[in-house]
């Protein structure tokens, strides 16, 4: 049994397939299986595919009933203690990042790691985001871990359950909320940056920029109805959050702040709490 699974998910991307499998043959780590689960690509992504059959556990090339089915049957493929999934276009970010990670061999049921998003028309790192630390309500609510950047243990699949493939867009939500709310999973932050995040996907498209929240509400109200106040309080507040640093009163703190007028400090901080009341203040009179 390998220590990792690392699963990809592809359909008609032999472009980005490539960098992905390129940055999984350039690991000094080794004991990892490689699984790659295309939905029957059509552009030379299976062609690829079997330029590099020796390196793989396992694959296969037929339709699929969509993303999280895909990523299901590489769960179900797999033999490692934890799996990755590294959808096609995503990349580690070194070719140590996998010995990097498992040098200290964590132990936590979730290992998550950090990302960088990555803008392939600029061609450039636009995003870095840190797994946190310690989880909060918020956190599991309105965001979720990174999956290119967190090693799951295999065995959670069997007690928590497969991914929802009703869900188009948060079944990877929906599975870390279950498994460390309900089943008490073990959390930890490995802070390395493990993955380049291609922002190409469904996730970063403005046209499905509300499918997240409503997918969300929509489960929540199904499922766990006494959390759906509390849901949409934390929404509403991380609303107001993102208003008020597109607001007038930020913009003249931050220009303030960048101009030295002001440095963080006691007075610095108070005069944004200031500006941060007189604009909810206009927001709610």
């Amino acid at each position: 049994m390998s220590l990792v699974s690392v699963i990809t998910v592809n359909l008609n991307n032999v472009d980005g397939l490539a960098k992905t499998i390129q940055s999984l043959l350039d690991q000094t780590f080794v004991d990892y299986e490689f699984i790659i689960i295309d939905g029957g690509s059509t552009d030379g992504s299976v062609e690829l595919v079997k330029s590099h059959v020796d390196k793989l556990a396992y694959w296969v090339s037929e339709p699929d009933k969509g993303i999280y089915h895909a990523m299901n049957k590489g769960i179900q493929a797999s033999t490692g203690e934890y799996c990755l999934f590294l959808n096609s276009g995503d990349w580690l970010v070194e070719s140590t990042t996998l010995a990097t990670v498992f040098a200290k061999r964590p132990q936590a049921d979730i290992v998550a790691g950090d990302i960088y998003f990555f803008d392939t028309q600029t061609s450039a790192i636009k995003w870095f985001v840190s797994s946190p630390d310690k989880l909060t309500a918020k956190t599991l609510f309105l965001g979720t871990l990174p999956h290119q950047a967190t090693f799951i243990r295999r065995s959670l699949f069997d007690a928590v359950g497969l991914y929802n493939e009703h869900l188009k867009i948060t079944s990877d939500w929906l599975f870390f909320l279950e498994a460390l709310l309900i089943h008490g999973c073990s959390y930890q932050h490995y802070p390395v940056t493990v993955a380049n995040f291609n922002m190409d996907g469904i996730s970063c498209n403005p046209n499905t920029a509300s499918l997240p929240r409503r997918e969300q509400l929509s489960v929540l109200q199904q499922r766990y109805p006494l959390f759906v106040a509390d849901y949409e309080e934390l929404s509403g507040l991380e609303s107001q959050s993102q208003l008020w640093l597109q607001s007038r009163e930020y913009q003249v703190y931050h220009f303030l702040k960048r101009a030295g007028v002001i440095r963080v400090g006691v007075f610095g901080h108070r005069l944004k709490r200031f500006l941060q009341r007189t604009f909810f203040n206009q927001r709610t009179s």
